[in-house]
């Protein structure tokens, strides 16, 4: 897709790989006869590695068997060697002879019993438990988040912004996806010297934003070489994302439920988007030699119905949005817009101090909009439901005529174990929800997007809603050439939006300022901003974290004691205690 290269392989490599993947020659392919601890493991390794799956396979699965490191080994060990380089031989040998399962399960007598079976025992079910590994390489990060939106069966890895540099050329082009509809537009040509714009900004600020760095942060005494470099890249990584537009080209891997997959897909294959499009039938394409009774009911008659239905719906839903705009009912007052929060009574509490505890910039970019008055009631209640044999009414009417010190007692006592942030709260703490309206860069949405156990719904990403500025790139004066091509991108986006609202989102940066809803239990909360706020977290999403908390202390003081790990300290560099515990690790697997 778009001007994504695949990787090119030798005929002996080919055939060393080819029969475990679904084609070699595409930018979409699925995973075949791979054990699942080895695709989580290459899933993990690809998210910070420029290479793709199926380079890393080879490179670090098939090429060790080949050409094995035998110096200093003794003759036992040299004979193993031998005998698993034969094996490999031979199993490949036979796959590429009589090919894996699918061979057996594929053939006219084994479709029609499982078509019996799926049947007599239901589509769905049986789609719950068949699962595949899908890999898209040269994908935009308009298209990787639409698809990490499937939270449920549906578990995603993203190449990281933090630890690849995005700053190197593919047969003479930036990585960024071209619209076609804009592409053929008047507006094309600027989009593509914008982008390049950005991209080339992006790659001549590392160098000088990394000499700030190491001068800024010294490597400190005990921490290898290689804990500092890998620091300091992810420190200077982490800055200069903002540059990247929307349209930046990533790696993904999915693994999921074919449930998921015909969700998936058949909600692709509705977007107004052709990229997305795309993937849906690529997608479908790919899963068909895995999986194929469970995907290909997306593009059945059932599955035609279901997208005009999502394609419709979502239009009129757009259309009436647009159309209350320009009614009395939404308003661009300023005093209307004020940050604040709605208590019980109907006052208004304000957030203008909310950011003074954290030396943080005022404003209203965490806004909690919708609460449980009675949370606080429902989760006592809630608590004691399980070890009791009372109604649910009689417990609530009694935990109503407690105190609030005896109510807090309880809380206390349901979190007093939790000795580090891994001890998930019980399930009694998911009978509250908050609703937080957010405003941060797309940068630190990505990295929040990634929660999945609660419902998010973003607007579109825009550049109207100004921009951020890293602060380490003001220090190192670096941040002129930055703002100037946030000034470009916001022009250029102005003059193309009204004709391309989908399309323009491509160009806008992940600096740029985007607007969406969280809407959480509490038990998610805590383990959202314990997680988010620990010292490796980006300053962004831990800003934005530490307002949710001081929300919720506001309106429910005795809940929020369970947000036990949630950490207000400041820390400089975010990797460098995780990278001295990866050098440790290392070191005893040695």
């Amino acid at each position: 897709m778009n001007k994504f290269p695949v990787e090119k392989f030798t005929k002996e490599e080919a055939w060393y790989i080819s029969p475990f993947f679904t084609n070699l020659d595409k930018n979409i392919f699925a995973a075949k006869y791979l054990p699942s601890e080895v695709l989580g493991a290459l899933a993990s390794r690809y998210s910070r590695s420029t290479k793709g799956v199926r380079r890393l396979f080879f490179d670090e699965y098939i090429k060790p068997i080949l050409e094995p490191n035998l110096e200093g080994v003794d003759s036992k060990s040299q004979k193993e060697a031998e005998v698993m380089k034969k094996e490999l031989i031979a199993f490949v040998d036979f796959l590429h002879t009589h090919g894996g399962w699918e061979a057996v399960v594929n053939s006219k007598r084994a479709r029609s019993f499982f078509a019996r079976w799926l049947a007599a025992y239901g589509d769905d079910s049986i789609a719950q438990m068949a699962g595949a590994h899908l890999f898209l390489e040269g994908v935009s990060q308009i298209a990787t988040k639409t698809l990490e939106d499937f939270r449920i069966g549906f578990a995603p890895l993203e190449k990281s912004t933090r630890y690849v540099a995005f700053d190197t050329k593919v047969l003479g082009s930036w990585q960024y996806f071209v619209d076609p509809n804009l592409a053929k537009s008047s507006y094309g040509a600027e989009y593509l010297r914008l982008s390049n714009m950005l991209f080339r900004r992006y790659s001549e600020s590392l160098e000088p934003l990394s000499k700030y760095l190491r001068r800024k942060f010294k490597q400190e005494e005990g921490q290898s070489d290689r804990a500092y470099r890998e620091t300091m890249n992810a420190k200077a990584y982490d800055v200069l994302r903002a540059y990247l537009p929307a349209g930046t080209l990533t790696n993904v891997g999915f693994f999921g439920v074919g449930q998921a997959f015909e969700y998936v897909i058949t909600k692709c294959l509705a977007s107004p988007l052709s990229e997305i499009r795309e993937i849906g039938k690529a997608a479908q394409r790919e899963m068909m030699e895995v999986i194929p009774s469970m995907v290909e009911r997306a593009t059945s008659e059932k599955g035609r119905i279901y997208q005009k239905y999502v394609a419709k719906t979502e239009k009129a839903l757009e259309d009436l949005a647009a159309s209350l705009g320009k009614g009395q009912a939404l308003t661009s007052d300023t005093q209307a817009l004020r940050p604040g929060l709605n208590n019980e009574k109907g006052q208004t509490l304000a957030l203008d101090s909310l950011g003074k505890r954290f030396g943080l910039s005022e404003g209203g970019d965490v806004e909690l909009v919708e609460w449980d008055a009675d949370a606080e009631d429902r989760i006592v209640a809630s608590l004691l439901y399980k070890y009791s044999t009372l109604s649910y009414h009689q417990i609530k009417e009694a935990v109503l005529k407690m105190k609030p010190n005896q109510k807090l007692s309880i809380v206390k006592k349901a979190i007093a174990g939790r000795g580090v942030r891994q001890h998930r709260l019980v399930r009694a703490f998911e009978n509250t929800y908050y609703k937080f309206d957010l405003i941060a860069n797309f940068g630190c949405y990505r990295d929040l997007h990634r929660h999945r156990m609660l419902t998010q719904e973003r607007q579109r990403l825009t550049t109207e809603l100004g921009f951020d500025v890293p602060p380490d790139l003001v220090s190192a004066k670096l941040e002129k050439p930055y703002v100037d091509a946030a000034g470009k991108i916001d022009k250029f986006y102005r003059k193309i939006k009204k004709r391309y609202p989908d399309q323009a989102q491509y160009v806008v940066m992940m600096g740029h300022k985007i607007r969406w809803y969280q809407w959480e239990n509490l038990r998610e909360l805590a383990w959202e901003a314990e997680l988010r706020t620990g010292p490796q977290g980006h300053p962004d999403y831990r800003r934005i974290e530490h307002l949710k908390v001081e929300a919720v202390a506001k309106i429910h003081p005795t809940l929020v004691n369970v947000l036990k790990f949630v950490d207000f300290n400041k820390y400089d560099l975010a990797r460098r205690e995780s990278e001295m515990r990866i050098d440790k690790k290392l070191a005893s697997i040695k």
